[in-house]
């Protein structure tokens, strides 16, 4: 399929490598190139997306932790996130957890039901379909998103991640506007009215 199809179906909720090179500034192989496009998902899946609030987004031409992302441009992250807690060596999930050369299907907003729940029962709400993303995956989404459309992307909520800091909970990201996008954990027994969790489909 082309791109140029999958344009027409999801708008500007499907973003190519080819903008990501020319918005980020990163150069992916012939390779990487041609890997990409084999496993464009199929029309009908985009279709259905169309209507549920998902984007696709390519993935980085390198596997890309939260820290290594927050390089390209610190100006994403809010001030006091810049060399926040999760640039401590105990917050392993800071740089093991990895954004991958794949294409990410990301759910726009929190999963429908999830605001306000723990995580135990956020989780399960995730379809089974989906799966809940690490932060290096909603943050790489996030950002480009920003880069290639000029546009904030849960600038009112956050969501949390399959990330964990060193106390075990789950990181979360969102309230992402002007003065930077939010990363930070919430305990995973409490709740909150602008917490979700999010969703996402990688191939």
């Amino acid at each position: 399929m082309s791109y140029d199809l999958a344009k027409r179906i999801l708008g500007p909720d499907f973003i190519s490598p080819e903008e990501i090179a020319q918005s980020r500034g990163l150069a992916y192989t012939k390779m990487q190139l041609e890997k990409i496009r084999d496993t464009l998902p199929a029309p009908n899946i985009l279709r259905w997306w169309r209507g549920s609030g998902i984007i696709l987004v390519a993935g980085p031409p390198r596997r890309m932790s939260l820290l290594d992302i927050r390089s390209m441009k610190s100006d994403y992250f809010r001030p006091m996130m810049r060399d926040g807690w999760y640039t401590e060596a105990a917050q392993k999930f800071a740089r093991a957890d990895k954004s991958e050369t794949i294409w990410i299907a990301l759910s726009k907003e929190p999963v429908e039901g999830s605001l306000d729940k723990n995580w135990a029962e956020q989780s399960d709400l995730v379809d089974e379909s989906m799966e809940v993303p690490n932060a290096a995956e909603v943050t790489w989404c996030l950002t480009t998103y920003r880069a290639v459309r000029d546009t904030y992307l849960l600038p009112t909520r956050c969501v949390r991640t399959s990330s964990v800091d060193s106390d075990g909970d789950h990181v979360y990201v969102g309230q992402f506007g002007a003065i930077g996008l939010e990363v930070n954990a919430y305990l995973n027994a409490r709740h909150n009215s602008i917490l979700g969790v999010s969703a996402a489909r990688k191939f």
